[in-house]
């Protein structure tokens, strides 16, 4: 579509605000009132440049014939990243996580900031107290390291699980967000060896039905 000069913006601009109040578009002799215009001929300018620049449509020999052209706004690509979800996690029992990416999610990085970033499907409500609920989708920073009391990725023998981690003199303390559920330890002699961080979380997303 071709740029609109400022009168013209102007005019689009109340053919919009107009429609969406009245539920209908206004008439040429409505044009001519809002804007002062001399002459039904200078609003008919108007609208037909702007109609010439596809911004309306308009229907012949119809006295409301305007119809504004709802536009979609761009995407900016620069503005989004590109996160693969890779399978289930459990929010309860762990579960099989997949390795392998079943699909891509286009976010808007000023909600998931960050790189590396990747995301799994919830299962189970053992962190409902965090807000995190089955079906959620949760995005996650890949990395070995956290801070205590982070929600994080574990892999435990290949099965993963989401929970609050701690590190402690025992070894490593995950902790449901679930007042019926108790608090697992992985002993300090299996941390290294069969157990690992697979990333924190930064967020999660939520589809409502």
């Amino acid at each position: 579509m071709n740029r609109l000069t400022a009168r013209q913006t102007k005019v689009l601009r109340f053919l919009e605000d107009y429609q969406e109040e009245h539920g209908r578009a206004p008439t040429l002799q409505e044009i001519c009132d809002h804007f002062k215009f001399r002459s039904l001929s200078s609003a008919q300018q108007h609208v037909r440049l702007i109609e010439q620049k596809g911004h309306l449509t308009r229907t012949p020999h119809s006295s409301r014939s305007i119809r504004v052209v709802k536009q979609e706004s761009p995407i900016d690509m620069s503005e989004i990243v590109a996160v693969p979800l890779v399978g289930k996690i459990a929010a309860g029992s762990p579960t099989f996580a997949l390795e392998e990416a079943e699909e891509v999610l286009a976010l808007p990085k000023s909600l998931f900031r960050g790189r590396n970033l990747f995301a799994l499907r919830v299962e189970g409500d053992s962190m409902v107290k965090a807000g995190i609920f089955d079906r959620d989708i949760a995005i996650l920073r890949s990395q070995p390291d956290f801070t205590n009391g982070d929600i994080a990725a574990v892999v435990l023998n290949e099965e993963a699980t989401l929970k609050r981690v701690f590190r402690t003199p025992r070894g490593l303390r995950l902790h449901p967000e679930n007042d019926t559920l108790s608090d697992r330890i992985i002993p300090a002699d299996q941390v290294n060896r069969s157990c690992r961080v697979a990333g924190v979380l930064v967020g999660t997303i939520r589809k409502f039905h």
